[in-house]
Formats: C-alpha cells, structure tokens, sequence
C-alpha cells in the first residue's frame, strides 16, 4: 500500500517554526542609535561650542575605521578616525564642508584619549553596526580644545 505525501502548504506550515528561530526577533532600537554625551569645543576657527550630536554614522560608509558624530544644531561632526596602524585621532569639521582642514587631535594632544568600538553583530546594507564610545581632553598646539564623552550603542 502506498502512503500520499501531505500537501506542499502542510509541509510549510510544520517546518516555519523551525525557520523563525534563525531569526532575531527585533531590530537594533532606533533610541540606542542618539548618541549621549556632549563635546566642549574651543577653537578661534571654528568657535566655541556644546557639541550634542543627535546622530552617528558609521566610518565604512566614508571607508574608514571610526564614526561621525554630527551635531545638526551647531552644523559640525566630530569624526572618531583609527588608521591601519592602531593610532587614533579626532577630527572636528563643518558637516557641510567635510573635505575643509577643520580640526585634529591626534591621541598625543591628550592629557585623556579613551575610545571603545567595537561591532554589535548587526549588518545593515553591507555597513556594520558599531558600538563606539570616546572620552577625550585634548589641546593642540595653536590653543584649540576638545574635551568631553560621547557614547553610542547602535552607529550604522
């Protein structure tokens, strides 16, 4: 005697539950993507201010190891650069003129350069999501500062 297979749609039906577990169940949360913290800036170029970024990226979008922190209020991203050989900078610059000099800090104009990040095994459109956080007190040799925290859990 020869046995009927069950219907396609059965087969679909037993073998979802098995499928869903491969899945994560939620997205990054979209507030643990507002970075905290605020930067003081005081520069004669580019001025004095309370930097509050409201966003970060990611640096593979501009193909680089870091992030940007862009405050839109005051119209300048704090850029978190790690080069290829382990050093690490801080450079401040107009978000409408990123190509501009603006700022450096490089970690030897630190009294403070702490700096966390690392991936947060989320891949969105080929970019990796990032968890950053920075402290830093730096002053460069023209008189300019930066002094402050900044602290992301998602940066995509």
């Amino acid at each position: 005697m020869r046995r009927a297979l069950p219907p396609p749609a059965v087969l679909l039906l037993l073998a979802a539950p098995v499928h869903l577990g491969c899945f994560a169940s939620s997205a990054p949360n979209s507030a643990a993507a507002h970075p905290a913290g605020t930067i003081q800036l005081i520069s004669s170029s580019l001025g004095n201010h309370g930097l509050e970024p409201t966003a970060c990226t990611s640096g593979e979008r501009q193909l680089f190891l870091g992030a940007d922190f862009v405050d839109g209020q005051e119209g300048l991203t704090t850029r978190l650069i790690i080069d290829p050989a382990g050093s690490a900078s801080v450079r401040v610059f107009p978000a409408t003129q990123p190509l501009e000099q603006g700022l450096v800090f490089r970690r030897s104009d630190c009294g403070r350069f702490e700096l966390s990040l690392e991936r947060t095994g989320w891949r969105i459109n080929d970019i990796y999501d990032l968890r950053v956080s920075l402290e830093v007190a730096c002053r460069s040799t023209t008189g300019d500062s930066i002094d402050g925290t900044l602290d992301v859990s998602h940066c995509h």
